[in-house]
């Protein structure tokens, strides 16, 4: 893709522009603006209104208006439970009462004889007017009188770069910026679309006549965003599938038979349609992109290792990739067992995994006698060789990003990608981030399975979880309790596997068989131990997040997670589906004290819905797409307006517009595409080289 060169004018450095000195400069650079397009695209976080100032006989009640006088009078009345700092202003024409709640600072601040400009609502007491919580500044004779109302913006400052200051700046500088803003689309789309021209925008966002005005700005801005996206990613789709094949693999009915064989339960309809799909894509020719997503304890793995027992059918070696070593071992286990007794070779690379044990399987994997391979982002480092991969699966694509199959590229490999996630992606991310993945949703539980009962407790409540557990084992049941931490380190408040195996086993679980698991066993170990719980040889497991994927006891039904304020919503939301995946009814057990609003948001969320979807629109509206997503990993731009949260309806008209452009021009080739095209390769790097990559 060749792309028009960068506006110098707009490559400027900050500190060779007016009003910006060596001093200011640095401030800006800390503020991420290093250059004059960095100075056009530092948006106003908000914007006040300024009325024009009036005299205090002619305020009108009910309306922020603007005063100035000369302060005449002042107390402090420190009554409880709202204290407040009153002053009086006298312009000559009347007097307007100040009061701010809680002004004890302001003693120091505002004292009689001075001069003070002042906006607020304006109210009336016995035909006076007051203001309450006033803005306010110190003037002088020389400051110039507000003649007339306008929109202020206010920037994203610092003590030592304050607002005004970075208004006065970008005003001064903002001709020789706007002059560099080429328009991307035709004026018929955004007649459309009802779009101001892209240089209008950008003026208006910074400076404009009213509030209307700014939010037409904006809508522009975040719409370009949105498109550069949707572009990105369609290109991205469009080369993948026009020049890559992938190995052909085929299915019949003998082996979907052998496959299913393996399963201890059949599939449910949902993870049936799932499998069609995939074998579908797999038979293609043309590599598999495939999203697939589910809830907690939909049976996934089941899907993923279908699709990898195809692969081995055909003679082609299947990677199942996961984020964590931890995760990967978990796996691992899980496909020992179901493999156990077959003629599948399995095997696990983390680097824990003992050097012996690890060269002898990247031997066998070099060879191809080594079927399946289990393990992190290790296993696609530069001395592992694969015979014949023709299947790479990866377990929760935003924690592990996708430059990493650059490296299987790189290496001769196209193997076709299945991607899993047990945090259901919320529609609008799926829309955006997933726009170049076909989507496979496995929307159903297991038939039989109970809703799961979620409670928050108190930590002065914990006794009574203990005691539950307690009922629930003498009814043949078991439970698990869930850690933040391993062990104690002495900085930390919360409680520990180690300690609360001991305390709990010592006291209020004295007589139940107890077992502690956590990530640094090793994974004999582990599996002894999980091995054990799931013989019903342990009543109740005491572990961390070990036990968050992989597990799968049916008779467990109570998990307790102790200090709940640690874990994140989609993470809560991943331990409870520990439990609930038999016939008996399931019960979740939150123990917290939160500190703040946004835990208790978290924790009363846990306690409305056990829906995945739902939790995850929660937990998208409460951390935002970028923490919630990783973009930064998935290669994917930051937005610096854009919030698909909130913007599904441009988020929309952007999808439907790009992929109109792309059909009459795929790789935006065409003359009057120039800009566009420049802005895509500057906004996205080097990612469009991944979109060969698949």
């Amino acid at each position: 893709m060749t792309v028009a060169p960068i506006s110098p004018a707009l490559l400027r450095p900050v500190e060779t522009l007016p009003g910006i000195g060596t001093t200011r400069a640095k401030v800006l650079q800390k503020l991420g603006v290093r250059t004059l397009g960095d100075l056009l695209e530092y948006f106003p976080r908000d914007y006040q209104f300024e009325s024009s100032e009036r005299p205090v006989s002619q305020l009108v009640d009910d309306q922020i208006q603007t005063a100035r006088g000369e302060v005449v009078a002042v107390d402090y009345i420190p009554s409880r439970p709202r204290p407040r700092f009153e002053a009086t202003l006298d312009d000559g024409t009347d007097k307007l009462s100040l009061t701010w709640f809680h002004g004890a600072y302001l003693r120091g601040r505002i004292h009689p004889g001075m001069s003070l400009r002042v906006q607020g609502k304006v109210s009336f007491f016995r035909n006076i007017a007051k203001m309450v919580q006033a803005k306010w500044e110190v003037v002088d004779g020389d400051t110039a009188r507000v003649e007339e109302s306008k929109f202020r913006p206010i920037y994203p400052a610092t003590l030592r770069l304050p607002s005004e200051m970075i208004q006065k700046i970008i005003e001064q500088n903002l001709p020789d910026a706007l002059a560099e803003v080429e328009e991307w689309f035709d004026p018929a789309l955004l007649h459309r679309r009802g779009m101001l021209p892209r240089r209008e925008a950008y003026r208006a966002i910074h400076l404009p006549k009213d509030l209307d005005e700014a939010l037409r700005a904006r809508r522009r801005i975040i719409y370009d965003e949105l498109m550069l996206m949707q572009l990105g990613l369609g290109i991205s789709k469009r080369l993948r599938e026009g020049r890559i094949t992938a190995p052909v693999m085929r299915l019949d009915k003998l082996l979907d038979q052998r496959i299913r064989a393996r399963f201890p339960f059949s599939m449910t309809n949902a993870q049936q349609n799932a499998v069609w799909q995939i074998a579908r894509d797999l038979g293609s020719g043309k590599p598999m992109n495939r999203l697939l997503q589910g809830d907690v304890g939909s049976g996934k793995t089941i899907v993923a290792l279908y699709a990898m027992l195809v692969g081995v059918a055909n003679r082609l070696q299947a990677v199942l990739l996961a984020p964590t070593e931890v995760l990967a071992e978990q796996h691992y286990l899980t496909l020992s067992n179901l493999l156990a007794g077959s003629n599948v070779s399995l095997g696990l690379f983390t680097s824990r995994t003992k050097r012996q044990k690890k060269t002898t399987g990247l031997k066998d994997l070099a060879a191809g006698k080594l079927h399946l391979a289990v393990g992190t982002q290790a296993l696609i480092q530069e001395d592992v060789e694969f015979a014949n991969l023709g299947l790479v699966v990866v377990d929760e694509q935003h924690k592990l990003g996708v430059r990493q199959r650059a490296v299987l590229k790189s290496k001769g490999l196209a193997p076709h990608y299945l991607v899993m996630t047990a945090t259901p992606i919320p529609r609008t991310l799926a829309l955006s981030f997933f726009a170049d993945f076909d989507v496979s949703v496995i929307d159903a539980l297991p038939p039989g399975r109970q809703p799961i009962q979620t409670r928050w407790l108190r930590p002065s409540q914990s006794d009574s979880a203990y005691e539950f557990i307690r009922k629930q084992v003498q009814a043949g049941r078991q439970a698990y309790i869930v850690l933040p931490q391993i062990d104690d380190n002495g900085l930390e408040d919360s409680k520990s596997v180690v300690k609360e195996h001991e305390r709990l086993g010592k006291g209020p679980l004295a007589d139940l068989r107890l077992a502690a698991l956590h990530g640094q066993m090793n994974t004999d170990e582990k599996h002894q131990i999980m091995t054990a719980f799931r013989d019903r040889q342990t009543d109740v497991l005491i572990a961390t997040t070990v036990i968050e994927v992989g597990i799968d006891v049916p008779n467990a039904t109570v998990i307790v997670i102790d200090n709940a304020e640690r874990f994140g919503l989609s993470q809560l939301h991943q331990l409870r589906g520990r439990v609930g995946r038999g016939s008996e009814t399931s019960y979740c057990l939150l123990i917290s004290d939160p500190s703040n609003e946004h835990t208790e948001a978290r924790l009363r969320a846990m306690t409305q819905t056990t829906d995945g979807f739902e939790i995850a629109e929660m937990d998208l509206k409460l951390r935002g797409p970028g923490e919630f997503f990783g973009t930064r990993q998935h290669g994917l731009p930051e937005f610096k307006l854009a919030d698909v949260t909130n913007e599904m309806e441009l988020l929309h008209q952007a999808k439907e517009d790009a992929q109109a452009m792309l059909a009459e021009d795929p790789r935006l080739t065409h003359p009057a595409h120039r800009h566009l095209r420049m802005a895509l390769s500057k906004q996205l790097g080097d990612t469009l080289s991944l979109a060969q990559i698949g």
